[in-house]
């Protein structure tokens, strides 16, 4: 008998299990998605929205569910949060002390996982694990250990002229295995740099184990990476094949949960 539940999207919950298990939180619903695997389930968008930040309900949402002055005021929202080697605390000009007090001016990771490809990442110390399979990550391992998030930045910044910063979704999608030989490779390059170059903003960490992860998936294909959104009609429907990173991924397209962080959905099992 299928089940609807009315509810506004926030993103994928998720335990670092074997596979990783996913929940989604609907109206007071927690809903293990790892159960529904081969299931058919259509969600479609009332046409409210709310800023996941203050609230409100509004027309538009920015930067995953923030509405317009949200994101011009809240430190969450400022550039520094994607680019904390720009940290401009130091000028006077943070958004919020206090939320500075407890996110960048605590220890952070820096460190390198595979997704489609080998890429070098910040993470708050203690959400590592979660990051990285908000990413899709099939492996990864920490490099360096540093005292705030703008240390962290900076190491990182500087690694990019050899290793990518960013996420191919489609190809994180697509990729079942993780190249190790790859990783491996960058890894030695970069603790090279970070001890020799970087080690005033860090301690490079050569021990730390390499973490996997699998995701749960039936049996399926992506040949072709079909972009599924809300803003169509009709919205995400179909089976059910896996999960990966904060996709929910259908015999009929693919569909980034986060995304549409905001937006008012019902939802139909």
């Amino acid at each position: 008998m299928a089940q609807t539940i009315i509810g506004v999207l926030n993103g994928l919950n998720h335990e670092p299990s074997v596979p990783v298990s996913y929940q989604l939180s609907l109206d007071g619903h927690t809903i293990g998605l790892n159960t529904y695997l081969s299931t058919h389930l259509t969600m479609a968008h009332t046409g409210r929205k709310f800023c996941v930040a203050c609230g409100r309900s509004v027309n538009k949402l920015y930067q995953n569910g923030y509405c317009f002055p949200c994101v011009q005021t809240l430190a969450e929202c400022d550039l520094c949060i994607v680019k904390p080697e720009i940290c401009h605390h130091h000028l006077g000009t943070c958004r919020d002390n206090a939320y500075a007090d407890t996110h960048c001016f605590i220890p952070h990771y820096v460190y390198l996982s595979y997704t489609s490809s080998v890429k070098v990442g910040v993470t708050r110390a203690g959400r590592e694990l979660t990051r990285w399979v908000d990413q899709g990550a099939m492996a990864a391992v920490l490099l360096a250990k540093t005292q705030t998030r703008r240390n962290a930045g900076i190491i990182e910044h500087s690694l990019t002229t050899a290793i990518a910063d960013k996420t191919n979704w489609r190809g994180m999608l697509k990729s079942r295995e993780a190249d190790y030989a790859e990783l491996e490779k960058m890894r030695h390059y970069a603790l090279e740099r970070i001890s020799t170059e970087m080690s005033e903003y860090g301690m490079a960490l050569p021990e730390s184990p390499v973490h996997t992860f699998t995701y749960p998936s039936a049996e399926y294909s992506l040949e072709k990476v079909v972009s599924l959104s809300l803003d169509k009609n009709p919205g995400p429907e179909g089976t059910l094949v896996g999960l990966k990173g904060q996709y929910l991924i259908f015999d009929s397209g693919v569909f980034n949960l986060k995304k549409f962080s905001g937006y008012e959905v019902t939802l139909t099992l």
